[in-house]
């Protein structure tokens, strides 16, 4: 009888590759993730075509004075009611080709970069879909966006845009730093509009890094070490501090559009900072949408197996449900210049690319 031994490849691991890979993936999205942490969560609808609906309650009014000694009849009573918020279903993703030569030659793991580039890439986007969904989210004649501009005069209060902001924020300047007292008065005003926290008594902020390096500087500014005990209080992904309740995440994927200068030049830029309490927004979840790929072997179009590709698909949606409780404080910043950075040519931070 032959001692015949078979050699394992590729081929015979695979189902141990691909989920291997997705935990790579995986583990380099989730703690990038800023904006998507704070949506109401929504599971990708199965078979229930392209829409995403969210039902949610309207608010009762104020309670009544009761008569001593008077049934209160179930016909004066509150009607309970809904209002629907629906979101289209859009895929994105994208692919990384090694070739074999690269995998054999190169001295670091090529396989392994490729996923963990796709992962922040990933997170990357699902973060500036979110924020587009806020920043572009269209008023009804019920739901209407709000919106803060920081001026050289004062911080105007804007309910009601439609679908730019654009004329708000030309009133912003460079000159116009965001500061502690915006924040401030930013949570105040949810607060009179009576918006629920999103934790305990906190809202949550998340400034573009150029605002959270203006506000860093501010000696009213709280470092989250400060207020967060271990195993007390869940330290967020991006979380750098507090201000009169408003727990602060640093995003740089935040939205940024052209503002103006003194001289009413579009040249100068503004950056939003989305600040809301619970219930602002909706994502549909990625666990159920996200999905990698590896393509390896040979086929028609790769007749010799000289490629490897690696990508990832989520089917996904973000949508404003209460427009009243959150807004977004559109400030200038003493960096200028960083929302150019990205590539793909003259776009700023959240219209690159501009299909989203």
């Amino acid at each position: 009888m032959s001692d015949f031994r078979a050699t394992t490849t590729t081929s015979d691991v695979a189902n141990l590759i691909k989920p291997y890979y997705d935990r790579v993936l995986l583990t380099v999205l989730d703690p990038t993730l800023r904006f998507y942490q704070f949506g109401e969560k929504k599971p990708v609808p199965m078979g229930e075509g392209t829409s995403v609906i969210w039902n949610l309650p309207y608010k009762l009014d104020l309670g009544r004075i009761l008569t001593e000694g008077q049934a209160f009849t179930t016909s004066a009573g509150r009607n309970l009611s809904t209002y629907k918020v629906s979101g289209i279903l859009e895929q994105y993703g994208d692919i990384a080709p090694v070739t074999d030569v690269v995998s054999m030659t190169a001295i670091t793991d090529v396989d392994k970069m490729a996923i963990e580039r796709l992962g922040e890439q990933a997170a990357i986007t699902i973060d500036r879909v979110i924020a587009n969904a806020i920043i572009h989210n269209v008023s009804t004649s019920t739901l209407k966006a709000h919106h803060l501009f920081k001026t050289s005069t004062e911080v105007t209060d804007y309910w009601g845009m439609t679908s730019t902001v654009s004329a708000g924020i030309m009133t912003v300047s460079s000159t116009n730093v965001i500061a502690v007292s915006d924040v401030r008065s930013a949570v105040f005003k949810l607060k009179s509009l009576n918006v629920k926290p999103y934790t305990g008594q906190d809202y949550i902020g998340v400034p573009c890094t150029e605002q959270m390096d203006d506000i860093a500087g501010d000696s009213q500014f709280i470092e989250f070490h400060q207020y967060v005990e271990k195993g007390v209080d869940k330290l967020y992904n991006g979380e750098n501090g507090k201000i009169y309740g408003c727990r602060l995440i640093d995003a740089p994927t935040g939205p940024a559009k052209r503002g103006s200068n003194s001289g009413g030049t579009a040249s100068t830029i503004a950056y939003g900072m989305p600040i809301f309490g619970k219930g602002f927004y909706g994502v549909t979840e990625w666990g159920g949408g996200l999905k990698t790929y590896i393509a390896r072997g040979a086929t028609k179009s790769d007749p010799l197996n000289q490629f490897s590709t690696y990508g990832w698909k989520i089917t996904f949606t973000s949508k404003v449900l209460n427009p009243s409780a959150g807004l977004t404080l559109w400030t200038g910043s003493r960096d200028t210049t960083a929302a150019y950075a990205e590539s793909a040519g003259s776009g700023l931070r959240h219209e690159d690319p501009p299909s989203y």
